[in-house]
């Protein structure tokens, strides 16, 4: 499903911020990715959905080398990954529901599909009593959970997610490892940035460690 084997990554062409990364994530799997802030965690992250591309190495997902899809192919790989970011990234003047079916709008469905599915995700995530309000009037758990529903709306292939339970109180943080155990048990491949050792110790998942730039 993930596979990277010697991926290297500069920002300046000379310090690198990871180094020699060999790593593979089976189809199915839910796998945690940890290490210090400043470890590369984000970093790698973006590097599987091309928001950043290696300096060296080949990272392949469903056996096709990303790091040489053009321009125009990366929206088809992103089709099938769900991200979920620190800083959630809604939409300010978008409504939850919108903020959702931008997802679907992109695919160009049909506005039939989109609304279904669209309350589908809310009644799972638990917000639609919420769907027509901006995210402004959302507490900081309500927002994560939007993101997190816009990233599952298009039931990816593969969900990458960078601390998606930072700064939540533990009930909170319970529920959101629900809905992600959820879409694991559908099929969908989980990878989670976590510095929270609490969280690695409940969820007894594998567990990839970055340090120094190596992942071990």
């Amino acid at each position: 499903m993930i596979q990277l084997f010697h991926v290297f990554k500069s920002y300046d062409g000379e310090n690198m911020v990871l180094k020699d990364i060999n790593m593979i994530v089976e189809k199915g799997e839910f796998v945690f990715l940890t290490g210090v802030s400043g470890a590369g965690k984000t970093t790698l992250l973006k590097m599987l959905f091309l928001e950043e591309k290696p300096s060296r190495g080949q990272i392949l997902i469903h056996n096709k080398n990303i790091s040489r899809l053009s321009s125009n192919s990366i929206p088809f790989l992103r089709r099938n990954i769900g991200v979920v970011f620190q800083d959630f990234k809604l939409i300010e003047y978008r409504t939850v529901f919108e903020n959702i079916a931008i997802t679907l709008e992109i695919l160009d469905l049909p506005r039939k599909v989109i609304n279904q599915k669209v309350i589908n995700i809310l009644k799972l995530v638990g917000l639609e009593h919420r769907k027509n309000h901006l995210p402004k009037k959302l507490s900081g758990g309500e927002q994560q959970r939007v993101a997190i529903a816009r990233a599952l709306v298009n039931d990816p292939a593969i969900l990458l997610a960078d601390e998606p339970t930072g700064n939540l109180d533990p009930q909170i943080t319970i529920e959101i490892m629900k809905l992600f155990e959820k879409a694991n048990n559908n099929g969908t491949t989980i990878l989670i940035a976590t510095h929270d050792s609490s969280l690695m110790e409940r969820y007894k998942k594998r567990v990839l460690h970055i340090e120094d730039g190596r992942v071990f």
